[in-house]
């Protein structure tokens, strides 16, 4: 199959239009105008100036999309913060002291390059890069119209540009970036939301002044925060865990925060209060940390934002001459940063697949996997990371098991694989091919194995007894090598430990306190 119309057709107006101009829709009309500068490449995007989305960091997969294939490392180190990895803090009650709050990340700091986004600068700027390349531009503009063509013809769809201009135009093809309103989904009957499987909702607006975990005051107050990690805490990925919910904090370089909370509404419900700011704000203020952090701090004025429902997905991603990337093809969840990783493989998948058909080369085989591989992804990695996580996100030991591993299967997989050969594994899907679903349904029988474990601890009130006085951090990072397989070790033997514990409902040891190392783990190496 190839996009080329029958000699006796007229030219299109345009050899691809892209529906909306934020990060996926501009980094597909960066990469289609870098490859073939040639191509007649048209974006629509509807907002004269872009808004924040849910999650502003970037796990390794998405990093390396930013860093490897857009080339945009000197522009992410001068205008955002670098990351350093994820952190997750727990704590048994409100009244807990700072320091007692049980600790789980990384001691040092991380080897691959992730990032503290501000998206609405960040796609400002990958939108003039395409710009700059010689795609074209109408904004504010909202599409009014879309008529797929079927066979040979070209697309038509109708652009509203201010109060009365109203333009035409055809295309070859049709991109669909328009994020959470998933344009093409929906006109196809094809948007599907997972409802009842992962009924998650999010919050979230910014802050200021608020007070980081390494400032001066919090130093000095709790010195022993010192003491357990080297890393720079104030530039992670800060998470504060409960049951049902856990809440980002995330900085951004203009010195705000990035603040949400991400929660399953068949487990938890925000406090009350008369705003649903003065309801964020109150829950964080329940946190020991985020007392710590944010009992000063200021919201900035019509900066919340709520969606109710966070997850969904397409049914097919790709098909006569349209397709879908980013948020427009699905959402899961922000818990681990991934929402980036998506974008990068459909955005790269389809400008290759499109670039090829121009050159004359034949993509059925392209388009038969992508038809089907969005949707198979896409529930191999709910299953295996995210169903049913949320009743034990608030248990401090079952939630170290889980990032232990999460992040040692994720390191041995996609993140070795895009960065040994980015030009082929991001034009395939993560999770792909019998070694990555060998892999994603070991994930889901742990997965399930901890949902089970939390809630026959919640039955004997044993739930969340390492919330308070231990240190879970990590004193070796993760590589994008087959050395992560030594966390996936031990993560099956605090697996193992943890379900003992369970079945026999035995107190948690006491932390011996001059090295903050639980007794059973003693006998670990640094990776401990």
């Amino acid at each position: 199959m190839n996009s080329s119309p029958s000699s006796t057709m007229p030219p299109a107006d345009y050899d691809v239009i892209i529906m909306g101009g934020a990060f996926s829709g501009a980094s597909a009309a960066l990469l289609l105008k870098r490859d073939h500068p040639q191509l007649r490449v048209l974006v629509v995007e509807r907002v004269e100036q872009f808004n924040r989305k849910v999650g502003e960091s970037t796990s390794e997969v998405g990093g390396c999309f930013l860093t490897r294939v857009l080339h945009l490392g000197s522009y992410l180190s001068a205008n955002h913060y670098q990351k350093h990895g994820l952190r997750m803090w727990f704590c048994k009650s409100t009244q807990d002291k700072v320091e007692d709050c049980t600790e789980l990340g990384p001691k040092y700091q991380s080897r691959l390059p992730t990032f503290q986004l501000d998206r609405a600068l960040l796609d400002e700027h990958v939108l003039e890069l395409a710009s700059e390349a010689g795609a074209d531009l109408m904004r504010p503009a909202t599409l009014r119209e879309i008529t797929l063509a079927e066979g040979d013809e070209h697309h038509r769809v109708t652009v509203h540009l201010g109060k009365e201009e109203t333009h035409s135009f055809t295309a070859r093809w049709i991109i669909d970036a328009s994020g959470k309103a998933a344009v093409l989904a929906k006109k196809l009957s094809l948007h599907r939301p997972l409802g009842d499987e992962h009924p998650t909702s999010a919050l979230w607006c910014r802050y200021r002044n608020v007070n980081s975990l390494d400032s001066h005051k919090s130093r000095t107050e709790h010195p022993k925060l010192m003491m357990r990690a080297k890393a720079s805490r104030a530039s992670a990925t800060n998470h504060l865990m409960g049951h049902g919910w856990w809440v980002w904090l995330i900085p951004l370089a203009n010195g705000d925060y990035s603040v949400g909370i991400v929660w399953d509404r068949s487990i938890f419900t925000l406090p009350e209060g008369p705003s649903l700011t003065a309801r964020l704000h109150a829950h964080i203020l329940q946190h020991p940390i985020g007392r710590l952090m944010f009992e000063n701090a200021e919201p900035v004025e019509d900066d919340t934002f709520y969606y109710k429902g966070l997850p969904y997905h397409t049914e097919q991603m790709v098909g006569n001459r349209w397709a879908m990337v980013g948020d427009a093809a699905g959402f899961i969840d922000p818990l681990y940063s991934q929402g980036l990783d998506y974008c990068g493989h459909t955005v790269f998948a389809v400008t290759q697949m499109i670039g090829n058909a121009f050159m004359g080369k034949d993509i059925s085989e392209a388009m038969n996997y992508l038809q089907t591989a969005y949707k198979r992804s896409y529930r191999l990695w709910f299953e295996s990371l995210y169903k049913g996580k949320y009743e034990y996100l608030g248990d401090a030991e079952l939630v170290r098991i889980s990032f232990i591993m999460d992040l040692g299967t994720y390191f041995v997989g996609p993140v070795r694989l895009v960065y040994d050969n980015p030009e082929y594994e991001f034009a395939h899907l993560p999770y792909d091919g019998p070694a990555g679903t060998f892999f994603a349904k070991f994930m889901a029988l742990y997965n399930r194995r901890l949902n089970s474990m939390a809630k026959r601890r919640l039955a004997k009130g044993t739930y969340g007894a390492w919330n308070n006085g231990m240190d879970l951090t990590l004193g070796q990072s993760y590589t994008p090598d087959l050395t992560a397989f030594r966390f996936l070790r031990w993560g099956i033997r605090l697996w193992l430990m943890a379900e003992l514990r369970t079945l026999f409902g035995k107190a948690p040891k006491t932390m011996p306190a001059e090295d903050g190392m639980p007794i059973e783990d003693k006998a670990m190496p640094t990776t401990a």
